[in-house]
């Protein structure tokens, strides 16, 4: 099957509150992206004016106009979780030599993958003892929660800035539509380029009036 992502689209506050989600297919469509219906993504901030919302349910809605959307909770509770999960990933690799990010790994594999096969890069990778901590954690099924391995450079970086990773990936999904037009996407799966995607998504957010609309879109 292919892969599933979320993008957050941007739409002008003219938007009729009853084609939102149609809106959005058609600006998608016009990318090439095909739309799987919307996502109840976002926090709402009042139980009054379900009309403008798309799809509201429990405190929850596929999109709407900013100003109805709980943005602010949304990230103080994901920077919350991101803040214990880092806890957890302490407990569970203290003592252990830092580990290096999958995609060293990767990168050697796509120089030279007769000498250096996939097998190789996965077993180099999952064989550092951060990373296999990690991952038999990950076994367990008593466990709280997985520990992402995609997120190993992250939890690197600290508890602070793990939580304000969390902060910054509250409100945009994997890609953007903004209002302009433009796609917003990681250019790669290395940290730094998630949190380049992620600043300019936040930014972009951050520009919109409270009149303006995000909707959640699932893609194909």
């Amino acid at each position: 099957m292919p892969d599933v992502q979320v993008v957050t689209v941007c739409l002008p506050k003219a938007t009729p509150s009853d084609q939102i989600a149609t809106a959005a297919a058609a600006l998608l469509a016009a990318h090439g992206i095909t739309e799987a219906g919307p996502v109840a993504h976002f926090l709402t901030s009042t139980r009054r004016r379900k009309a403008k919302l798309v799809q509201p349910w429990g405190g929850t809605a596929a999109g709407g106009p900013v100003r109805l959307l709980d943005l602010a909770r949304m990230r103080a509770e994901v920077s919350q979780q991101y803040g214990d999960l880092w806890q957890l990933w302490r407990q569970i690799v203290a003592g252990s030599p830092a580990a290096r990010p999958w995609w060293h790994f990767y990168d050697r594999f796509t120089v030279n993958p007769d000498r250096y096969t996939w097998d190789h890069a996965r077993h180099g990778f999952n064989s550092q003892p951060r990373v296999a901590r990690m991952v038999t954690y990950n076994s367990h099924h008593n466990r709280l929660c997985d520990l992402p391995l995609e997120h190993l450079e992250a939890f690197e970086a600290g508890p602070q800035a793990y939580a304000t990773y969390g902060w910054l990936q509250a409100v945009p999904c994997d890609r953007m539509l903004t209002l302009d037009g433009q796609i917003l996407a990681p250019t790669g799966v290395r940290y730094t380029e998630h949190l380049e995607y992620l600043r300019q998504a936040n930014e972009h957010i951050a520009r919109l009036a409270g009149a303006d609309l995000l909707v959640a879109i699932a893609t194909r």
